[in-house]
């Protein structure tokens, strides 16, 4: 496989992380290792009035595929340096809530260069992604496991624990949302759609908020359901569609009273413009960030490839719209 995200994954700098302690007593950022996962360490980042005590909401951040957990923290920063306002962590300090960055798993001579099993691969459909998914990493074990280490170590408000991702990412945003659902308060999904419906069963035991955010003109995860055209390998064939996603997402949370369709403003005029879609009657929030013309990329975040490679990167909106749907939902 030719990792998507290889220049995040061997560009520098990243957050300078101090180490794990056995208790957070104030604010700070700390990578940390999870028991009994050899190699899959994680960044914790925790905002500047965290006291030790008052629990704060988390953002789980999945990094894409062929990236690591400090390529997904240059992704979601609009020139990919983590020392700017514009980054997710830097939105996290300050709105008051943490922010989790951990690792997938990595093989062979590029173990850096790793992938989370998102589900799919049979004879029809793509294995989301790469190795992780093909030898059948337990990545839904891994993050109860990360969660309940966080939660040891940290104040962590659990009825507000969100899961947020781009690509390979995204899509096992979409795998925790359907598996997860006790721990998972609500996600918002980038470039990634729900590749594990095309193999399991989507049974989550509480309706889940979801968020899907994606470009018309990706790529690398196609709006419509195909195969990638872009350097992630694995043959031909495809990728699940949006459509198909948010169409499952709305049978399972019951939505009956049809969708609503809002322009956003186009503040940036970077040839990409974006329509909101709100289904209604609804379990719980459903919406899609429908980017057109957008590539596949975080928006506003880190242009890692050339546009002719991934397509052009949204700059009307960023950070904030992610976490203005994930901020408002609670277990």
């Amino acid at each position: 496989m030719i990792p998507l995200l290889l220049l995040l994954a061997c560009s520098r700098p990243f957050l300078d992380a101090g180490p794990c302690q056995e208790r957070f007593t104030g604010p700070g950022i700390a990578e940390c290792e999870v028991p009994g996962w050899e190699d899959r360490a994680y960044d914790l980042v925790l905002p500047p009035d965290y006291d030790g005590e008052t629990p704060v909401p988390l953002v789980l951040a999945l990094h894409g595929g062929g990236g690591n957990k400090q390529a997904a923290e240059r992704t979601t920063c609009s020139e990919g340096e983590v020392e700017d306002e514009s980054c997710l962590h830097k939105h996290a300090q300050d709105n008051g809530y943490a922010v989790l960055f951990p690792n997938g798993t990595g093989f062979g001579l590029l173990p850096e260069l790793r992938t989370w099993n998102a589900g799919g691969g049979d004879d029809e459909w793509r294995c989301a992604s790469g190795k992780a998914c093909e030898r059948g990493i337990d990545d839904v074990g891994y993050i109860q496991d990360l969660l309940d280490d966080v939660e040891g170590r940290a104040a962590i408000d659990t009825s507000r624990i969100y899961a947020t991702g781009l690509s390979n990412g995204g899509a096992m945003s979409h795998r925790l949302a359907c598996e997860l659902s006790d721990r998972i308060t609500a996600i918002a999904a980038v470039g990634g759609a729900n590749q594990f419906t095309t193999t399991g069963t989507c049974a989550p035991e509480r309706p889940v908020p979801v968020l899907h955010v994606h470009g018309t003109a990706d790529p690398c995860w196609s709006y419509e359901q195909g195969s990638p055209d872009c350097p992630v390998g694995g043959g031909d064939l495809p990728h699940v569609g949006v459509d198909r996603t948010m169409d499952e997402w709305a049978a399972l949370l019951g939505c009956d009273g049809g969708t609503v369709e809002e322009a956003l403003p186009d503040t940036a005029q970077d040839g990409t413009t974006t329509v909101r879609i709100t289904w209604t009657g609804c379990e719980a929030p459903l919406e899609h960030l429908r980017v057109e013309g957008g590539g596949h990329a975080w928006p506003d975040g880190y242009a890692y490839l050339k546009e002719k490679t991934i397509g052009p990167v949204p700059r009307d909106w960023g950070n904030e719209l992610i976490w203005d749907f994930l901020g408002a939902q609670e277990l």
